[in-house]
């Protein structure tokens, strides 16, 4: 399979999807809604609704019919990156090669804008069920799945022990996982698995996606914290050399030591697909796709 042809055209039509289902440029209140944009459209892999539409192809479901559940979980992940970028988060200037929200727009209106995708994307879900004739227990589903994947026990969860672990708090292999699996990996595994909640695949065969989308997060974050430490930033697009201080798997293991724990996982990854189904060529490259890049 070419992944690289598969992405570029999974990312063209999943940029005209995000952009349709975004407020329309100048629509009032004109400011907000322009600083949710350059939140969204600003560039981007949009991995995660990529991997949303694999994923629901491997379960055997048409994956045209959940576009728009893949964009509600691509604005979740910006909403988190604009609040991941605050002052009081990582204070970062730089985000997809130019200024970052809060930078563009000023600290209140960025915490808005992020709060706004937040509930945007649940609203498209909740749109999404409706619009394929989803029952109300499988539309729940999926709202529960997303909500517990962005709150204590997911994103937020996970921010939280990664601010307490870099004031001194406890330092280990659990706890870095702990922080990793929820702050990345929980929205892999909803993305992952929206499609199939919605359209009715088989329990066992999500549970067999979800699986392989948390060995996924891991591959995905641990490149992260690699090229944190060795990449340029003109190629990555913000700003590097942030997790200094911080509990990753690089500072635990390091570069070496992280790179070998990411290969072993593609292999593990890959193994978890044989319980998926037959379609799963895309989500076998992913895999390989995320433990190469560079950005």
């Amino acid at each position: 399979m070419d992944i690289a042809g598969l992405l570029a055209t999974e990312h063209e039509a999943i940029e005209e999807a995000l952009d349709q289902w975004l407020p329309a440029e100048g629509e009032y209140p004109a400011l907000i809604h322009e600083a949710i944009r350059y939140s969204v459209l600003g560039g981007g892999k949009r991995l995660r609704p990529i991997l949303a539409l694999a994923a629901t192809r491997s379960l055997g479901c048409d994956a045209d019919r959940i576009v728009r559940s893949a964009c509600a979980i691509e604005y979740v992940h910006c909403c988190s990156l604009v609040l991941d970028d605050l002052p009081s988060m990582d204070d970062a200037s730089m985000r997809r090669g130019r200024p970052t929200v809060h930078r563009a727009f000023g600290v209140a209106t960025a915490i808005l804008a992020a709060n706004a995708l937040l509930m945007h994307a649940f609203s498209l879900i909740a749109d999404n069920g409706e619009a394929v004739g989803a029952p109300g227990s499988s539309v729940a589903a999926a709202t529960r799945d997303l909500a517990t994947a962005v709150g204590s026990y997911g994103m937020v969860g996970g921010q939280h022990v990664d601010l307490e672990s870099s004031r001194g708090g406890r330092v280990d292999s659990g706890t870095v996982e702990y922080i990793q699996s929820r702050k990345t990996g929980a929205l892999f595994v909803v993305a992952a698995t929206t499609g199939g909640t919605l359209l009715g695949a088989e329990q066992p065969r999500i549970d067999a996606v979800a699986s392989y989308a948390r060995k996924l997060g891991f591959i995905y974050q641990i490149v992260d914290d690699i090229m944190d430490v060795e990449g340029d930033e003109e190629v990555v697009g913000k700003d590097l050399r942030k997790d200094k201080g911080k509990l990753t798997f690089v500072t635990l293991y390091g570069v070496d030591g992280a790179r070998r724990m990411a290969e072993n996982l593609v292999r593990e990854a890959r193994s978890s697909l044989s319980s998926v189904g037959e379609d799963v060529d895309a989500l076998s490259e992913l895999v390989g796709y995320c433990l190469e890049r560079v950005s």
